[in-house]
């Protein structure tokens, strides 16, 4: 192996134990950085346990020769939970100890091999024999929960942006979109790994190994520096009311979930808009659909229809267009008063939600809008 290889290997191997002890000791350190330290900690362990495994000569750590082969076995696992856990802060359940069997699996399916004398598995080591059965299962086995977490994972946060965007109007789009681009270059890690066993690509391996290293050590001090990086607020208590509802309805047949008339879904719009311009509901920075359906007295699944189906427009679009127009009329009317004084009586929750969204919605940012005004003005 080059030199510069080991390298990286020991420098990413001793920053994966670093970040474990930053992210899972402390009480202010959440459960989903814990996840990620264990994550970090793995990986720092399967870098170190690279360079052990290349030794030519018996020493101290020949015992711990392959003992990191099958660590990647829980990578697909907690990437899974460390995304649930990032947005939600779910509790954990009993079912949750299932996660651990892939990676189990592995090492109970090699444990003669991983308790052998050091002397043969320096022998291994330095003139591997033909791959056995058992190692192609582990293998097997290792790939497979890659990317079948993957696909657990892509599902789940697309559920958690569409029920995030239908439900809540207080949230950082670009939380969704940090998540997506961790997701994909996983997935491109993965992909890299499986076309890599030929010795002609084995270049795509240490890509791969680069590019995992600088992702999750980069996440993992994004996510030391602020816990709750990822969390998405009442997205849980909504998704469980919407299952609750649903398990309701299906239970009384209720007439609530079936679609509605044009003329109804523009009567109940009417209403809301009504509603919105007299008590300026959108200055309420926890309101969400089900607070407002209960306002104005309609089913959740009835506005909900009414907003996408006739003004073409999530909860999220329906109430930050509000917000954005007051910010709008106001910087029009006060030129003195801060942006971030106007974003905060608008229902906005945060400055870098209020950025984002504004930006997304008029193709500037505050500041540039406010600029604009200015420029015309003069």
């Amino acid at each position: 192996m080059p030199i510069l290889l080991q390298h990286l290997f020991a420098i990413g191997g001793f920053h994966g134990i670093l970040l474990f002890c930053l992210l899972t000791i402390g009480n202010e350190n959440t459960k989903a950085n814990k996840i990620l330290g264990v994550w970090c900690l793995f990986l720092g362990l399967f870098f170190l346990g690279i360079l052990v495994n290349v030794q030519t000569s018996l020493n101290f750590f020949s015992f711990f020769i392959n003992w990191n082969v099958y660590l990647p076995a829980s990578f697909g696992a907690l990437l899974y939970l460390y995304c649930r856990q990032a947005i939600t802060d779910r509790r954990f359940s009993y079912i949750d100890i299932l996660h651990i069997l892939p990676v189990l699996s592995c090492y109970l399916l090699n444990i003669d091999d991983l308790f052998t004398s050091a002397e043969m598995k320096l022998a291994w080591a330095t003139e591997p024999a033909d791959t056995n059965y058992v190692f192609s299962l582990s293998q097997w086995i290792t790939y497979s929960q890659a990317f079948i977490y993957l696909g657990f994972s892509f599902q789940m946060v697309y559920k958690y942006q569409r029920e995030a965007k239908n439900n809540l109007a207080n949230f950082n789009p670009e939380i969704f979109r940090w998540i997506w681009i961790l997701l994909i270059l996983t997935l491109s890690v993965w992909s890299f790994k499986l076309v890599s066993s030929s010795e002609t690509l084995y270049f795509l391996s240490v890509i791969s190994d680069l590019i995992i290293i600088f992702l999750i050590y980069g996440v993992a001090l994004a996510q030391w520096r602020n816990p709750k990086l990822f969390k998405i607020n009442q997205i849980e208590e909504i998704i469980t009311s919407i299952q609750d509802t649903k398990a309701n309805n299906v239970q009384a047949n209720s007439s609530s979930s079936r679609s509605l008339d044009s003329s109804t879904r523009e009567s109940i719009l009417t209403r809301v808009k009504q509603f919105m311009d007299d008590e300026h509901a959108y200055k309420d920075s926890n309101l969400n659909l089900l607070g407002l359906s209960e306002l104005i007295g309609v089913s959740t699944h009835h506005l909900s229809e009414a907003l996408n189906q006739h003004e073409g427009k999530n909860f999220y679009q329906f109430i930050n267009d509000y917000r954005v127009n007051y910010v709008q009329k106001m910087l029009a009317q006060e030129q003195t008063t801060k942006i971030l004084d106007l974003a905060m009586t608008a229902g906005f929750s945060s400055k870098s939600t209020f950025n984002a969204v504004f930006k997304q919605t008029t193709g500037l940012s505050p500041t540039q809008y406010r600029q604009t005004l200015s420029n015309i003005s003069d």
